[in-house]
């Protein structure tokens, strides 16, 4: 089971694509307000999901960019057009689906573990339905026999139901199934809470020591690989 975005597929363009246009429009031309903005923008993000892990009502990955967006304006002491932020939202959007690409060697990668007969699955918090979408651009979807967001079930990894769904879907245990993501609290926790093998894609080189003190040691990887082509490698 794979998670998709940083993971799979490169996606790190779309949301300052998007970002730097609102920031245009809005006229914030201060490197350092828009470095505040981008910054908080992360944050109000992940907290947004974070609200929905610890029992807020659901919400779409779409609603909390468009808040996360209007919020981190006024964080930096700017004007809100909610038109303008609106539009940003369906830019940072559109956006997922046309600038994301598979990372070199993914297809060679899942072309090998079909040619084993692995059954395969994407697991995704990104917006409702764009995995499928994406995995169909990119002519990967016939790889997986699964693919799983946060639509779905109405639940953001890490919860365990959003886990134990692709799990129920891909008629697998979690026992002889292996999870491999990059964002280490959606991932690695909430895959370790339904006892799945877990891989850590560490791409932004930060500590375990400090995620394992965070988290727990319940939370730690079974491997680490810096990215997905070292992963491919040691298959």
């Amino acid at each position: 089971m794979f998670d998709l975005d940083s993971t799979l597929l490169d996606t790190h363009h779309y949301p300052l694509v998007a970002s730097r246009w609102l920031l245009e429009k809005s006229n914030v031309v201060s490197e350092e307000k828009s470095a505040a903005f981008l910054k908080n923008l992360v944050m109000r993000y992940f907290r947004g999901i974070q609200d929905i892990v610890d029992g807020a009502p659901f919400r779409t990955p779409f609603e909390i960019v468009r808040t996360a967006m209007s919020n981190s304006l006024r964080d930096i002491d700017h004007e809100v057009n909610p038109s303008l932020v609106e539009e940003a939202t369906q830019r940072f959007k559109a956006l997922h689906i046309e600038l994301s690409e598979p990372y070199p060697g993914v297809v060679e990668m899942l072309d090998a573990l079909k040619s084993q007969g692995i059954k395969m699955g994407v697991l995704s918090n990104s917006f409702e339905g764009h995995a499928v979408l994406l995995l169909k651009k990119l002519k990967l979807h016939f790889y997986f026999q699964a693919v799983v967001d946060c639509g779905t079930v109405k639940a953001f990894k890490p919860m365990s139901s959003i886990f134990q769904r692709i799990l129920d879907d891909l008629g697998v245990n979690a026992s002889n199934t292996l999870f491999v993501g990059d964002e280490y609290y959606a991932d690695m926790v909430g895959a370790k809470q339904v006892r799945l093998k877990t891989v850590w894609i560490n791409s932004r080189n930060y500590s375990m020591v400090d995620m394992i003190a965070k988290y727990g040691p319940s939370s730690a990887p079974d491997y680490v690989t810096s990215s997905i082509a070292e992963f491919a490698e040691l298959l």
